[in-house]
């Protein structure tokens, strides 16, 4: 297998190079003199972007290192390696699919944005109706650039090879992306949204995307589905994922919240507990 690349690596550069940004903007009014009177907002905007920017990059950071420690554990996972065609032919279903949905979504968002653009162009007065078509240009171009363009970055990392699935109880890596999580369903499916039927090993969990916090299924393309030996050890590691989710649900129901600690320390009954822990020399002896 050829060498993997840390698929965290290429964010912590981008949020890097936000960062330079900001501080550009900063700059700007004390290189342009006829700018010197907003250099306030420069200043302003500058250090909201490069929080946002150091924000990102120590999430990202951190998500690299946790990569990196699961590669080194790559050879207690489960790992497939695909046949060519087949893999880019499931990547080029699941993009096709994508296309289609976001393809509806820009046209219901640039719908709305037309009419609200209309409406701000018939309601204002004079020089003040630029600010429709202004509207329309901004929101409009950003929409067709989140629903357009940013997605295609699916396939182009997707494609990259090694094409390989490394899935390990709390982690994975497919389709060029790492995933990690603290609780996640994973079963045994047929995906057949496309032209061909696939069996897959899907993982479902809560993950932050560009719409939020939301629960996404990943999808893993079992490579020999008629393989009895490839459906047992999917079998196990699917029974491994659910049984770790149910521990961690479990501990998690189970644990106080931070204001029940606090209301325990503040009567005492952290200490009482702890004494109680502590033996007796007597009984010892």
């Amino acid at each position: 297998m050829s060498e993997i690349k840390n698929p965290e690596k290429q964010n912590v550069l981008i949020s890097l190079i936000v960062a330079v940004l900001g501080i550009v903007i900063i700059l700007v009014p004390f290189v342009i003199a006829s700018l010197a009177s907003y250099s306030f907002y420069f200043i302003y905007f500058g250090v909201l972007v490069i929080l946002v920017a150091i924000g990102y990059s120590v999430f990202y950071y951190r998500r690299y290192r946790q990569f990196n420690a699961f590669l080194e554990k790559k050879d207690e996972s489960l790992v497939w390696e695909y046949d060519e065609a087949k893999y880019r032919a499931f990547v080029g279903e699941l993009s096709k699919l994508q296309r289609n949905a976001d393809k509806k979504k820009v046209w219901i968002l640039l719908g709305l944005e037309l009419i609200i653009a209309i409406l701000m162009t018939v309601t204002f007065s004079g020089s003040m109706r630029w600010l429709g078509v202004l509207f329309f240009v901004f929101f409009g171009g950003t929409s067709l650039l989140f629903l357009l363009v940013f997605p295609q970055s699916f396939k182009a990392r997707a494609l990259l090879k090694p094409y390989v699935t490394i899935i390990n109880e709390d982690s994975a890596y497919i389709m060029g992306r790492f995933h990690k999580w603290s609780k996640a369903q994973a079963k045994i499916k047929k995906y057949n949204n496309g032209d061909d039927v696939y069996k897959v090993l899907a993982i479902n969990y809560e993950s932050l995307t560009r719409n939020g916090k939301l629960f996404q299924e990943w999808s893993a393309v079992i490579p020999e589905p008629d393989d009895k030996d490839v459906i047992a050890e999917s079998k196990k590691w699917i029974s491994r994922i659910n049984k770790l989710s149910r521990i961690r649900e479990k501990e998690k129901a189970e644990k106080k919240s931070y204001s029940e600690q606090f209301y325990d320390r503040m009567m005492g009954k952290n200490k009482k507990k702890k004494e109680e822990k502590v033996p007796d020399t007597k009984t010892l002896k």
